[in-house]
């Protein structure tokens, strides 16, 4: 074996070990001192995307397509990149040559589904993915990209089933994992959702949006327990002035709706898996969901006043009550519209 070909096939063992940054820089060298050599320039482009690097990637990529027209590699490499770009409709471009040099492989017509995905061509990339699953059924890569194209054309029962059968044919595929969190997001459920993205977090750790997406599931899970929580504790701080005439009645109501609200909370944070709690323990520390957490906490004045109330403490008055009572609920709603606002800002899954 030659230098240079000694040199490329360590390269390839260390992407083999997503050790991208150091492959990179290796190829860099030997692509220098013999530009002639397009597998090369193809594990560069690779290494680059692996290291974030996707504008070089598409550079590399297109040097290992002119060095060597005829192979669809290149052209895969290219469409990927670009597809991290941002620039869905020059993806669809190179994935579509690369589908045109090998229109029999299956891996053309999976880079040419994810392209069309990025560009917002739901025809075509269900085209794609059919003609991959005509060719390699087998492949998870191919289920799981099918499944990906069903979910961009909201058939959530499609995309689950071709998902589950990546799954069963690669029990630690992390895309497909991840697929099955951003179903059960559409489907309005952000624990199980929160679930199936730290799983996919835990099999592939260097991938940057499984956290994301977990953070986002997070997010919806903490909304989804605190507005209905919220709301039944500001029912039961106007109480006081709906049951002043009925003090027995009215305190166990009180506490039976107390009650219900924290066990609501709390049952929605235990289906959670372990590290999702200390996960969503680190979130809720930050300051955003920190001033929340204030404004929820000041529902507890309200609280404790209107037992009082209830109890029949003399130096406490309905008229001073109510007015104390609306503030902090308007407190509330102003602060669950702020976090409305947040939730609907985020970033898209992926």
């Amino acid at each position: 074996m030659t230098a240079p070909a000694a040199e490329i096939s360590r390269a390839a063992a260390m992407l083999d070990l997503r050790r991208y940054h150091e492959a990179a820089a290796l190829l860099a060298g030997i692509v220098a001192a013999a530009p002639g050599q397009p597998r090369a320039w193809c594990l560069l482009a690779r290494a680059q995307l692996g290291a974030g690097r996707c504008a070089d990637a598409v550079q590399a990529a297109r040097r290992a397509g002119a060095l060597s027209p005829d192979d669809d590699w290149p052209w895969r490499l290219a469409s990927t990149a670009l597809v991290s770009l941002g620039r869905g409709a020059e993806a669809v471009t190179a994935a579509r040559q690369a589908r045109q040099l090998a229109p029999g492989f299956w891996r053309s017509q999976v880079c040419l589904a994810q392209a069309a995905m990025a560009a917002g061509n739901l025809a075509l990339a269900d085209e794609a993915a059919r003609a991959a699953l005509a060719i390699a059924p087998q492949e998870p890569d191919v289920q799981f990209t099918a499944g990906k194209a069903a979910l961009a054309a909201g058939d959530l029962d499609r995309a689950r089933e071709l998902q589950l059968t990546a799954l069963a044919m690669d029990p630690g595929h992390p895309g497909a994992v991840n697929e099955l969190g951003r179903i059960s997001l559409r489907e309005r459920d952000p624990g199980t959702a929160a679930g199936y993205f730290l799983r996919a977090a835990r099999a592939a750790p260097g991938v940057a949006i499984f956290g994301r997406n977990t953070e986002v599931a997070l997010a919806r899970l903490a909304i989804s327990l605190v507005i209905p929580a919220a709301g039944v504790l500001a029912v039961v701080i106007a109480l006081p002035v709906l049951t002043s005439v009925m003090r027995g009645p009215g305190l166990a109501l009180v506490a039976g709706l107390t009650a219900l609200a924290c066990a609501y909370v709390w049952l929605g944070v235990r289906r959670l898996p372990p590290d999702g709690r200390r996960h969503l323990a680190r979130m809720l520390r930050r300051r955003p969901w920190l001033a929340t957490i204030g404004a929820i906490a000041c529902l507890v004045p309200g609280l404790v006043l209107g037992v009082a109330v209830l109890a029949g403490t003399p130096a406490v008055a309905l008229s001073a009550a109510l007015p104390g009572a609306v503030v902090i609920v308007a407190a509330l709603a102003t602060r669950l519209l702020v976090m409305w606002a947040l939730r609907h800002s985020r970033r898209m899954l992926r």
